[in-house]
């Protein structure tokens, strides 16, 4: 502060500031000047502002930019604001324009100064105690891990070693007599500075960001970046007179954060011819050896954007595809803003810029000799790594319009690789990140169109990795064009094999696990059972992931298939030859990817998906019979196997064939021995005995011999021990066979019936018996007890009634009470309208919430004793016009979205 007042004090005492109304700009340039000068403790003269010689070194001179060190002074001066500075300012008595031709007059300064700074002494008491920057910095760095604030410490010093190196170029620039004699030590020492910068802006965006589950770690990377970006960009003038150039053709594009593909198809229409190679330009320094480069700080490269974008994708923000998406725009803005900015052909173009670092000649990644503003542009354009984690962000959330966002990047990624290639780097046709999340953003094919486009996605995805055209995908995307990735940059991205006996080496290719891709589109598919062709979309998909794995195995370079496959690797192949294999993506195919082509079987009610199944099932048992490097990708079947393709026997049209296909898998079933509880394989088992034997006497006897087999199995193992499905299955065979010895089939179901009932705790619970077993052991009384009637009636009753009060009513149970005693003694027992909460708690099968057993329906009254039917029919119509119009809104809103974007 001493030094700061005696700075001001010089000044106003000069004639220059007795004639500020006059020349006002060259006052503050003064001013702005004698700051400088202190700071760099030299004795210089003043350069005017707005020059070439002032501008191609930043402008502090000036004091008007805003990244210079004389700016907040100047401000500070202006509004007569108290200023901390953490550098110690050097004192000098030298006016702005030169050293003093008089002794006298320096001694009267110094007089007059020193009255004014004991003026000043008295009001600086009242000055509030202002907290430094280190101790901001700790609280703002506070909950980080060491890394993250060992990084964020380095980038606090970096600016400052790079304020204080532009500071000492920029004053050692100017001479005596305003000549610019710039100092090429200093000039090496500030660019080293900027890169330094750079390199620590990228650190600690890089270890902020890795931060996982912290919004402010996220919070930091992003402010870091921007940072970043327009400290970069504020030497080319920000986005004002470069952007209203290029944007005079967008007004009609709304500005939103969302992308907006016809923006952005004309913004990379306006880059790539620019990004062609064109006539060579002069190097920096070739006509004027004493010109020097302007220095620019590095801008952003792919992994940083990359990282702060990865860092979305894993954080819990709320509408994180919007940041995304917001920050691949500006990404666009930058290369434009660039672009156009060295682009010979542009009207704003100046021979002084073939002395900009930009125009430096450089090496690429692929060893071609360019201009260092080309990669400044490759670099700050997505690429298709960026549209991958805007996707993944989406896919991420819970927003309505999620999905219809990912379909537009799609959209937007296609239109813009098409432009792109070969020019831009990264951007592919296909790209299989992504496809990749973009399948894994599907949550219901039941919707045609979703269905539609998921299946699509597949196949693109599915081509891509299994076609020889692609097999230097990897490679090119481990090759960035400025700077190396590390394995920790693209470990979630891509994952290495990690399938081999022995440990991979290093120099292996990476490949993409894409098993998550098919698996999603496996899944949601088993969740269409029963619809028309699903089970051989189901088979399609499985069948691409076996291709994926022979390529993989085989490699991109070999079509022929392995004869032997161990984890990838074929029979009498060395380690080396594996190793070099190009390939893209790696696959593991587990026995859940066949269990649900199985249950697709199960539920399609075809003959010839049974045949399928038995087939499909087959394989896996093959495999298991082999040496595991011979099982090529197939697993080992598991209970739910085998339980699903006997299943699937109950819908073929041959009952004998049936029965004896079903018959020949429980005894394959047996001989795996490594099955530990495959009760459920015989539950299918009798199930399949009840669809194909029905009405026929035999029936009971194969039921009551499976049961007999399965107490017998389970003294050896537990696993086979009759459940209570399965008693219940063997009463349903009772009550469905036709067999002529009425009273043992009954006694049979009653032994079975009350073997359950004992199981239970008390009268209301409902743990072994279900509301299948009351219906089955009702129907066994009215099939086999028809000679006696009041005696059915009796034991009817009696079972419904305990069905009710174990909460066990279902549909069946209901009609089945209805058929079998009259209305009036129907009404009495159960009434009129909806059933009491109570008899149904415990439903698992067919639920009817009314007594005529119904589920209801719109304009459905109740009218239950005891509860309020008043204005009910318009409280009813009033709910079905709000429901109407909250759809129509609905509709409504997500039309419009569509037709701004």
């Amino acid at each position: 502060l001493p030094s700061l007042r005696m700075a001001r004090a010089t000044l106003i005492h000069s004639p220059m500031w007795q004639n500020r109304s006059q020349q006002p700009i060259r006052c503050l340039d003064a001013f702005a000047y004698t700051i400088s000068h202190r700071l760099g403790s030299t004795s210089t003269s003043r350069v005017p502002a707005g020059t070439a010689e002032s501008s191609r070194f930043g402008g502090l001179v000036c004091g008007l930019h805003p990244m210079s060190a004389a700016a907040p002074l100047h401000k500070a001066f202006i509004h007569r604001q108290p200023f901390t500075w953490s550098m110690q300012i050097m004192m000098s008595t030298s006016t702005p324009d030169g050293p003093s031709n008089s002794a006298t007059e320096e001694q009267k300064g110094l007089i007059e100064s020193e009255k004014i700074e004991q003026m000043h002494m008295r009001s600086d008491e009242n000055i509030p105690f202002q907290r430094s920057k280190k101790t901001k910095l700790k609280a703002q760095i506070s909950g980080f891990d060491d890394r993250a604030q060992a990084k964020l410490t380095a980038l606090s010093n970096a600016k400052k070693e790079a304020e204080d190196a532009k500071a000492a170029f920029i004053s050692s620039t100017i001479a005596d007599g305003g000549e610019t004699n710039p100092d090429e030590k200093l000039h090496t020492e500030w660019n080293q500075a900027e890169q330094n910068l750079a390199h620590a802006y990228s650190q600690a965006i890089k270890y902020t960001s890795r931060i996982t589950k912290n919004e402010k770690a996220t919070k930091e990377a992003e402010r870091l970046l921007y940072e970043w970006m327009d400290r970069f960009m504020d030497p080319f003038g920000g986005s004002s007179a470069v952007w209203m150039k290029e944007d005079k053709d967008l007004s009609d594009v709304p500005d939103t954060m969302y992308l907006n593909k016809k923006w952005m198809v004309r913004t990379i229409h306006a880059i790539v011819p620019k990004l062609s190679p064109g006539e060579s330009k002069p190097e920096v320094g070739s006509d004027k050896s004493s010109d020097l480069p302007q220095i620019r700080i590095p801008p952003p490269i792919s992994k940083d954007y990359t990282n702060l974008l990865r860092s979305y994708s894993m954080s819990k923000a709320r509408r994180k595809g919007q940041q995304c998406e917001a920050l691949m725009r500006n990404m666009m803005r930058l290369a434009n803003t660039v672009a156009y900015y060295y682009d010979k052909d542009s009207e704003n173009w100046t021979e002084d810029k073939v002395y900009d670092v930009g125009m430096e000649s450089v090496i690429s990644g692929e060893g071609n000799e360019t201009n260092r503003w080309r990669l400044w542009v490759n670099n700050s354009i997505p690429n298709s790594k960026a549209f991958a984690l805007a996707i993944k962000c989406h896919a991420g959330t819970t927003h309505s319009d999620a999905l219809d966002r990912i379909i537009r990047l799609n959209h937007i990624h296609d239109a813009y690789s098409d432009l792109c290639q070969p020019h831009i780097p990264g951007m592919y046709k296909d790209d299989p990140y992504v496809l990749y999340h973009s399948i894994k953003a599907l949550k219901n094919l039941q919707k045609k169109d979703e269905r539609e486009q998921g299946q699509e996605w597949l196949r693109k995805l599915h081509r891509f990795v299994t076609s020889a055209e692609n097999k230097d995908y990897i490679r090119e995307e481990e090759i960035p064009s400025e700077v190396e990735l590390s394995n920790d940059q693209v470990k979630d991205l891509v994952k290495p094999i990690g399938i081999l006996p022995r440990e991979t080496p290093a120099a292996f290719s990476q490949t993409i696990d894409v098993t998550s891709a098919y698996m999603t589109m496996l899944r949601l598919t088993a969740r269409l059972r029963g619809a028309k062709g699903v089970s051989a979309d189901a088979r399609r998909v499985l069948d691409q992931m076996h291709s994926v794995r022979d390529v993989f195995a085989n490699g991109l370079d070999n079509p022929e298939p392995a004869t032997c496959l161990t984890n990838g690797q074929s029979d009498g192949e060395s380690d080396a030859s594996f190793i070099s294999k190009k390939r893209i993506a790696s696959i593991d195919i587990r026995s859940n990817a066949y269990n649900l082509v199985l249950g697709l079987y199960r539920d399609s009610k075809s003959t010839d998906d049974a045949t399928k199944a038995v087939g499909l099932l087959q394989q896996m048992v093959d495999a298991g019979k082999k040496a595991p490097e011979d099982w090529s990708g197939v697993p080992l079947p598991t209970e739910q196997s085998f339980e699903f393709t006997i299943m699937s026997l109950a819908n073929m049209s041959d009952g004998e064939k049936a029965l004896e296909e079903a018959e020949r898998l429980i005894q394959l079933m047996e001989d795996q021995e490594y099955l530990e509880s495959p009760v459920a394989a015989y539950n299918a088992f009798i199930v399949v005995c009840n669809r194909q034997l029905f009405g026929k006497a035999h029936l009971y006897d194969k039921a009551l011999e499976t049961l007999g087999k399965m107490n017998e199995l389970s003294k050896t193992n537990p696993g086979v021990l009759p459940n209570p499905e399965t008693l219940a299955l063997v009463m349903k065979a009772c009550s469905l066979s036709d067999h002529n010895e009425h009273k043992k089939v009954l006694d049979t179901a009653s032994d079975l019936f009350f073997q359950l009932k004992e199981q239970e705790a008390d009268e209301k619970s409902a743990v072994a018996l279900t509301d299948r077993a009351y219906y089955y052991i009702m129907k066994c009384v009215d099939t086999h007890l028809a000679e006696d009637p009041d005696k059915k009636k009796e034991l009817i009753e009696e079972f419904f009634s305990e069905a009710c009060q174990r909460g066990l009513c279902s549909a069946n149970v209901l009609s089945l009470f209805r058929s079998s005693v009259s209305e009036e003694d129907f009404i009495l027992t159960v009434g009129k309208g909806r059933l009491a909460d109570h008899w149904i708690a415990n439903i698992k099968g067919p639920r009817a919430l009314y007594t005529d057993g119904s589920k209801g329906g719109a304009g459905r009254n109740a009218r239950r004793k005891g509860k309020s039917t008043s204005n009910w029919k318009k409280k009813e119509m009033a709910k079905y016009s709000q429901r109407e119009r909250k759809t129509n809104d609905k509709k409504a809103k997500k039309f419009f979205k569509k037709m701004k974007a």
